[in-house]
């Protein structure tokens, strides 16, 4: 952050944004420095994402106001607020992985010659120019689809740079992130606020937080909660905030008895995908799946759910054959996958939160015609239990949290019934107050005897939630570690090839 008088770049005065009658962000004020790093966080439906929109120009707010370097914004327009300086990198990256990275960074403002054709040549050199002043080096010629989840961030943030942004939004951009990645991506924001860029950075991974901050605003219920000087900020008053209550930040699970049926999966292989893989899973019983990004893991998932086919192996529980040859096969034999990617391979987003719920049972009936009613009445109990934040089955899934979002697709799957249940990072982009929610319903599974199979990166989560640790490396298991192996250093260790 600048030394002295750093001047306000955003200014948020007692802003105000309802749906549907109801408040989702309730006189909120805020404020960023040119040069700060300042963090948001809170739960899934905090009003995080309202806000965010509203600064971009998604949003026309309700009440209050905003200025933006000292100008007031007086049309909300995602072009206007552009104009003004701001640029927001979501979650879900907008580019275009068939065109060259220069391309990408100077999309819709390419270099032209004087004929009015674009001058690729000088585009890459611009291109090369506002690359370098992140640190990280990619070729500008380069198909951005050949590059990897932290180059392809940089682009985003480059083209940032390339707009002159004066207020950079970064949404849960480490999401995917192994630690390799997150240590790159934070130091390029770093970076970046050093530029005199102010930074507004909305994350639930605290670590990351207290290594970004200047200062750190609450969230919960849509109204601001508190706000921190870097010097002020602990975890326990953090977490207190955002869920309204004391909480640790690692869950105590209690130990379940396990039953005797047994999931055996037996040389399961897919060439060039998936090398020769066994493990087995008792009832009862939490596996979880570790491994460094690109080791296989949801490789191994998805062909264990049949949505890539196998070439060999098999897959049995208590000797009778359920290998899966595609999803339907997989439902049908009582297998279901939690999918990482929620949003691409989860959930009907132009759709209700009722039809998704029902979208995987619907092959399993008989006949064509829906019980609405008792469908409804269903959901509703599941909407209870897991604690869903919506206005009911009608409401677009679009509209919801990421949290319940997630809800709603583990809600989905549990209504099959399935027997063996593959959650590939079940809490990723879910809140402190939100984990606890899955990581009790995957007690409460574990008690009723189902197979359960976690593949998590969240390492605190995979120590305390799993029975038994399966490393994957090179797109094979190559360790199974139990008891007092499961901890930080030997699941690293094995996983990097130690």
């Amino acid at each position: 952050m600048s030394k002295e008088n750093p001047r306000v770049v955003v200014h948020v005065e007692d802003v105000t944004k309802c749906f549907s009658g109801i408040v989702v962000f309730d006189h909120v004020s805020f404020d960023l420095l040119a040069g700060e790093i300042h963090c948001l966080v809170g739960e899934n439906g905090a009003g995080k994402s309202t806000f965010i929109k509203i600064l971009s120009g998604a949003y026309v707010p309700d009440g209050g106001r905003v200025w933006i370097d000292g100008c007031e914004v007086k049309h909300f327009d995602p072009d206007m607020l552009k104009q003004m300086g701001v640029q927001t990198i979501y979650q879900n990256q907008f580019l275009m992985p068939d065109l060259s990275v220069a391309e990408n960074v100077f999309m819709g403002d390419y270099v032209t010659s004087k004929t009015g054709f674009m001058n690729y040549k000088k585009l890459v050199k611009k291109a090369a120019e506002i690359l370098d002043q992140t640190g990280v080096k990619i070729d500008p010629t380069k198909r951005l689809g050949d590059l990897d989840i932290t180059e392809r961030q940089t682009v985003q943030i480059a083209r940032a740079l390339a707009q002159e942004a004066k207020i950079l939004i970064l949404d849960e951009p480490t999401a995917s992130y192994g630690k390799k990645e997150k240590t790159t991506l934070l130091a390029l924001v770093k970076s970046v606020a050093a530029r005199g860029i102010g930074v507004i950075y909305i994350s639930h991974h605290l670590d990351e937080v207290f290594e970004l901050a200047d200062r750190v605003t609450v969230l919960r219920d849509g109204k601001k909660i508190s706000c921190y000087t870097r010097d002020e900020i602990t975890e326990p008053c953090l977490i207190r905030d955002m869920v309204g209550r004391d909480m640790c930040m690692f869950y105590n699970r209690e130990e379940v008895e396990k039953g005797t049926g047994l999931l055996e999966v037996r040389d399961l292989y897919k060439k060039d995908y998936l090398k020769k893989t066994s493990f087995s899973v008792r009832r009862g019983e939490i596996l979880g799946i570790g491994g460094m990004v690109g080791s296989g893991r949801s490789e191994m998932a998805s062909v264990l759910f049949g949505a890539t086919a196998a070439d060999s192996g098999s897959v049995t529980i208590d000797g009778k054959d359920i290998t899966a040859k595609d999803p339907n096969t997989a439902i049908k034999n009582g297998i279901c996958l939690i999918t990482e990617d929620r949003q691409q391979t989860g959930m009907f987003l132009d759709h209700s939160v009722g039809w998704n719920f029902v979208s995987a049972t619907i092959n399993k009936r008989k006949g064509f015609l829906l019980h609405q009613q008792k469908e409804n009445k269903i959901l509703k109990d599941y909407i209870n239990k897991i604690r869903i934040k919506t206005q009911g089955p009608d409401q677009e899934i679009r509209f919801l949290s990421g949290g319940n979002q997630q809800k709603v697709v583990l809600a989905k799957w549990l209504h099959t019934n399935a027997e063996v249940i593959i959650f590939d990072e079940p809490t990723r982009g879910i809140d402190i107050g939100a984990k606890e929610d899955v990581y009790k319903l995957m007690l409460d599974l574990a008690k009723e005897g189902k197979f359960i199979i976690m593949i998590s990166s969240d390492m605190p989560e995979l120590i305390a939630m799993s029975d038994r640790v399966a490393v994957m490396k090179d797109k094979k298991m190559v360790a199974e570690l139990s008891g007092a192996e499961i901890n930080e250093e030997t699941i690293l260790a094995v996983s990097i090839g130690g």
